[in-house]
């Protein structure tokens, strides 16, 4: 719902956010400096103090501020609209800045950046979904095969997915975890299929099983198809996890789990456990896409938000092929930049 009325408002009247944004600036700015003079204000700022001398008037009628021979601070009712209004940031406006700054950096295909923390404000998580959705879609084109690994952020990209495009095809980069299954790619591929009136296909393997038992899974014929089709789909589509909040979820055993940590394992994906250089430390046998078979892809789509996923996103970009389209939020632009 905020989504779309954010929409509208941008449509109908897009000066308002944008003056709206200039105005959360300026508070911020204040409530980070007080207390601060003018002339101090506009430079950090980067505003001409005519300019800046009329929203401070506008903000001191509005009782945001106050104004006093020490310099500008914020009043508490500028701290609270602060406060209310950060939540709501992120499906504003992204932070094309911090992009830009890492596009120079990491050589990928592209990166999107939406502001916040996804670890403290739910709607962070729903807009890198979003975002992934609308540029999943600008990359689609009919009769495409698209690999879809597990995950929550992947679990909301159903909800923004359109239809569009004929003989789309959904399914799964590999086994099911030991996880909730709603979280589960099985899962999801459903949901993305309902979602773009495409079609989808299940597998029905476990996530970790013994080397024996999966050259035998691989020979069944329902099995044989997915590990076809993967191998010529054109984009796959993932989450960067924890390596240690991953092992968890799937409740793998003691032993890889003191492994993980004696070998300092920090992110995860597609049963590949690495470590902060991106060396491999650990790798579970399953049934589907390998990262070595990333490369040949069309476009990866992988995503990460929060805090808690600092080292993982750093040491999966030292492992990522070029042809990767990474979603972040905020918080993680700015350790990558740090």
């Amino acid at each position: 719902m905020w989504q779309s009325l954010i929409e509208t408002q941008k449509s109908l009247v897009p000066d308002m956010l944008s003056h709206m944004l200039k105005r959360i600036n300026i508070l911020t700015c204040i409530r980070n400096e007080e207390p601060i003079g003018r002339r101090s204000l506009a430079k950090e700022l980067g505003m001409t103090e005519r300019v800046l001398r009329s929203e401070v008037d506008n903000l001191l009628e509005l009782n945001l501020i106050k104004v006093e021979s020490k310099g500008i601070s914020i009043s508490a009712a500028g701290r609270q609209t602060l406060t209310d209004v950060e939540p709501f940031l992120t499906l504003i406006e992204s932070r094309d800045d911090l992009a830009a700054q890492l596009t120079e950096k990491y050589s990928l295909k592209d990166i999107y950046v939406v502001r916040g923390d996804a670890d403290h404000n739910v709607l962070v998580k729903e807009e890198l979904a979003r975002l992934m959705a609308e540029k999943l879609t600008s990359n689609l084109t009919d009769g495409m095969v698209v690999s879809v690994a597990g995950g929550s952020t992947m679990a909301l990209v159903s909800k923004f997915l359109k239809p569009g495009f004929q003989d789309l095809l959904f399914i799964p980069a590999r086994g099911g975890l030991g996880e909730d299954a709603a979280l589960q790619a099985n899962s999801i591929v459903s949901r993305l299929a309902a979602a773009a009136n495409g079609e989808h296909r299940m597998l029905y393997a476990p996530d970790s099983i013994s080397k024996a038992s999966l050259e035998l899974l691989k020979e069944e014929p329902m099995v044989r198809e997915i590990i076809e089709l993967n191998n010529r789909s054109s984009i796959v589509i993932h989450g960067i996890g924890d390596a240690l909040q991953m092992a968890e979820r799937r409740n793998v055993s003691g032993e890889v789990i003191s492994k993980l940590q004696n070998r300092n394992a920090v992110g995860e994906g597609f049963g590949f456990y690495f470590d902060a250089d991106g060396n491999i430390v650990h790798k579970v046998d399953t049934i589907g896409l390998q990262l070595e078979d990333l490369k040949d892809k069309d476009a990866i789509f992988a995503v990460a938000g929060g805090s808690g996923k600092k080292e993982a996103v750093k040491a999966y970009l030292k492992l990522a092929p070029q042809n990767t389209i990474l979603f972040i939020d905020e918080v993680l632009a700015e350790y990558l930049l740090g």
